[in-house]
């Protein structure tokens, strides 16, 4: 069996850099073969797993939210889908460990890695862009790329707090045409959010239902850009899901894929990275799109028995 480490040596306070050997050690308990792959910068391992990923067994991932969003990109584009992906997060917030109670440390990461459960997950693309967890347009939503990477490093994520209070005097807004199904809703709105997760930019969402990784089913957030306390419906949201009891304005929806359409070209976010500028965009749930390896008790909460 074969074994792929791939690290981003930018990514928070990198420690699998600083482990290898150790890495390497228990690794080898279960693979004959063990490869080591260094990011040289944007999309080198999106494309270096597009080429090698299905010639392994095994691809150990370590860095932030987009380092993973690279990672599934290359799985996904190079037919690499029942490749195991062992995530170690190593970013600044590092949503999608936190949601599937990831390690950053390594020796631990490495416990899991080798006895976790490898499941099928859903990804989410909009237009031609794959996202594991969330896509976004609106306020807000450019934070997790535009704070430099040297206040992130400092702060953590209270960063995201000090570089995005200049938003909150900010009256940028969407006027989006979305279709659903037999559905169609139009509007002036202040955020949106398509989300396969119940954690964003650091926070855990609360839901009224678990969130399941594996049922075709993402949740689509609106919130309208109506009166002064559009800030707050954000606010509300972040801090109370779908259980805000002060729902006025903010809408859900839960849907396999949508089409949006708007008055502008608008910004859209993936995995917390820039995506693209486009006055149209189609958002779709891809089904067992890839394979990651998650706690036993991870697997019970987050997906669903077929």
């Amino acid at each position: 069996m074969r074994a792929l480490v791939c690290y981003n040596p930018k990514s928070g306070k990198q420690k699998v850099s600083k482990n290898l050997e150790l890495v390497k050690k228990e690794l080898s308990k279960k693979y004959d073969s063990i490869d080591i792959y260094e990011t040289t910068g944007p999309q080198s391992l999106t494309n270096h797993l597009k080429e090698v990923g299905k010639n392994y067994d095994l691809v150990l991932i370590s860095g932030g939210d987009g380092t993973l969003n690279e990672a599934v990109t290359g799985m996904i584009e190079g037919n690499a889908t029942d490749t195991a992906i062992s995530y170690i997060p190593a970013g600044t917030c590092n949503d999608v460990g936190s949601m599937l109670h990831l390690k950053k440390n390594v020796k631990k990461a490495l416990k899991n890695t080798l006895n976790g459960e490898a499941v099928k997950m859903d990804i989410c693309k909009a237009n031609d862009k794959y996202f594991a967890y969330v896509c976004g347009a609106g306020k807000f939503i450019d934070i997790a790329y535009v704070t430099p990477h040297k206040l992130k490093k400092r702060f953590g994520k209270a960063a995201y707090f000090l570089y995005g209070a200049k938003e909150l005097t900010s009256r940028r807004k969407m006027h989006l045409k979305i279709t659903f199904g037999d559905k169609a809703i139009e509007g002036d709105y202040y955020v949106l959010l398509a989300l396969n997760s119940d954690h964003v930019s650091g926070f855990h969402i609360r839901r009224r239902q678990h969130v399941k990784l594996n049922d075709g089913i993402m949740d689509l957030t609106l919130i309208q850009s109506k009166g002064i306390l559009a800030c707050h419906r954000l606010l509300n949201f972040v801090f109370f899901g779908d259980r805000n009891i002060f729902k006025h304005h903010t809408q859900h929806y839960h849907v396999s894929e949508f089409q949006i359409e708007s008055s502008e070209p608008i910004e859209y976010t993936v995995d917390g990275e820039f995506a693209f500028k486009n006055d149209n965009c189609h958002i779709s749930m891809l089904r067992d799109a890839i394979t990651i390896v998650v706690p036993k008790k991870i697997k019970e909460r987050y997906f669903a028995n077929k």
